[in-house]
């Protein structure tokens, strides 16, 4: 397995050396190649974007939209996938020019405050960027990501070696919680924690998303109300060729503490559910329509 492990690296390694020295433009055209390909082969993905796109706006969008932003998706796919490679040796300073950081003040002002937040984003533009450029702003606090390992060793290694990399721990979903309240009972702890997958019912509660069912993390509410911080909205998004990024953070949202707990998280959990509705409605080709939002409650759509 450690042979593999090593392998595997090394042609990951390898793929992002050479993705890194590129001209822009040709890491362009490998961008849709990908996402070519990934078209032409995986067409339940398209398919499930589409039950979404459908479930969601129904004949308020034409067909041809809710196409091109499929086909965005893919795109933009094939971008995190690429960027992920290589972005261990792209020039760090490079990097971090095509970052515009907007309304900062409310990550800021809560950890001066608090001494610790969570940040909350979703699968939105370049989301990964909350790993890669933000630590190194914010380094004297105990910052880590959740992420879903896989169910290969050789691969989760590869996974964890990146992120951890730039500066970020990585804490599997499997189990997080606990491995989240260690974190932030020792102070200066910040995680960043996506919020927009279907989850089972009995991991989350049910919130309205879109007008619709869904099922949501209560993971950074519960975290709010327990240790007095903040949970500081941030979305990452890219324009048309990926060259620029806008980082911007909202509002916070912070879990009340009343006699009503459940009440309490409910709260603040469909708050965030409502501002990533009102952030996707902004951009939606943004968006990573592929997962399947809606299952815990309207499976039928994405039966094809």
């Amino acid at each position: 397995m450690k042979v593999v492990a090593k392998l595997i690296e090394w042609v990951v390694n390898f793929f992002g050396f050479f993705l890194a020295k590129m001209p822009h433009k040709m890491f362009l055209a490998s961008i849709d190649f990908v996402a070519f390909v990934m078209r032409k082969l995986d067409k339940k993905r398209f398919k499930d974007a589409m039950a979404n796109l459908d479930f969601v706006y129904g004949e308020d969008m034409p067909k041809i939209q809710k196409y091109q932003i499929i086909k965005q998706c893919y795109r933009n796919f094939a971008f995190i996938l690429l960027e992920g490679i290589r972005v261990i040796y792209l020039p760090k300073q490079k990097y971090k020019q095509k970052f515009e950081i907007i309304d900062e003040h409310y990550i800021l002002d809560s950890l001066d405050a608090d001494k610790g937040a969570v940040l909350m984003g979703g699968h939105f533009g370049y989301w990964e960027a909350m790993a890669t450029i933000l630590p190194e702003r914010y380094a004297s606090f105990h910052l880590a990501s959740l992420g879903r390992l896989t169910d290969y060793e050789a691969i989760n290694q590869l996974i964890i070696n990146r992120r951890e990399a730039c500066g970020v721990k990585l804490i599997d979903k499997k189990g997080a919680f606990k491995h989240l309240l260690k974190m932030y009972t020792k102070g200066n702890a910040m995680a960043g924690i996506l919020v927009d997958q279907n989850i089972g019912s009995n991991e989350g509660i049910w919130i309205k998303f879109f007008g619709k069912e869904a099922t949501h993390t209560t993971i950074t509410s519960i975290l709010s109300r327990r240790f007095e911080v903040n949970i500081v909205p941030v979305f990452i998004d890219f324009n048309k060729d990926y060259s620029k990024f806008q980082i911007r953070f909202y509002p916070p949202i912070r879990t009340k503490i009343t006699q009503n707990s459940q009440a309490d998280i409910y709260e603040a959990t469909q708050a965030q559910a409502d501002l990533t509705q009102e952030v996707i409605r902004k951009n939606p080709s943004s968006w990573f329509w592929f997962h399947k939002r809606w299952k815990a409650k309207y499976s039928d759509i994405y039966q094809h």
